[in-house]
């Protein structure tokens, strides 16, 4: 295959994982939806902010890596929502494992990418454990900035908002669960502000 070919090939796949929309509105404009691309630059930066910030000891290279790709599959299998029921789930998790097949498949020669991607849906080690604590709370940072009433929308309450993203996270065994404590400690010292849309952080 010709390197224009290859090129096209792998950007077509980018294109397909561009257009996978979160059910989350977009930072820079909130009447807009939040896409999965927009979404995994953000994870890795916040990622590498973070880690240079308190000087964690990571590898740097690979947890920028996991956050690029943490959610690829998502290209063929789409994004399943917070507020989906168990069993919408359970079957995302089933096509998620489908599509991490068929980009195996499609691009047989990206190995690399296919086994950080693994090693990321293991989380065995600190970096995907990391990357995955970051992921979880981005989007509460997207609705702090940019979409203060997205819990009125989806006619569930604060409370239950942040408990829902809490439920992967709060027993993770990871050096960075002190982002998420100190996240969770800021939202109930300004709790109010939080439950008035008009309010500006």
């Amino acid at each position: 295959m010709s390197s224009t070919k290859t090129l096209l090939k792998f950007e077509s796949l980018l294109k397909k994982f561009n257009s996978i929309y979160r059910d989350l509105e977009s930072l820079h404009q909130a009447d807009n939806t939040d896409n999965d691309v927009e979404h995994s630059y953000r994870v890795a930066m916040l990622c590498w902010m973070l880690i240079n910030e308190y000087k964690l000891k990571l590898d740097v290279n690979k947890v920028i890596r996991y956050a690029l790709l943490h959610d690829l599959p998502e290209a063929y299998a789409g994004d399943v929502s917070i507020y989906a029921s168990q069993a919408q789930r359970k079957k995302g998790k089933k096509q998620e494992a489908k599509a991490l097949g068929k980009l195996a498949r499609r691009f047989p020669k990206q190995k690399s990418l296919w086994k950080d991607l693994h090693e990321y849906e293991q989380r065995k080690n600190e970096e995907s454990k990391f990357v995955y604590l970051v992921e979880k709370l981005e989007p509460i940072l997207v609705v702090l900035l940019s979409a203060p009433d997205h819990w009125l929308k989806r006619k569930i309450t604060w409370e239950n908002f942040l408990e829902r993203k809490q439920r992967k996270i709060k027993d993770l065994n990871t050096i960075a669960q002190f982002l998420n404590k100190d996240l969770m400690d800021y939202l109930s010292k300004n709790k109010a502000r939080f439950h008035d849309p008009k309010n500006n952080l």
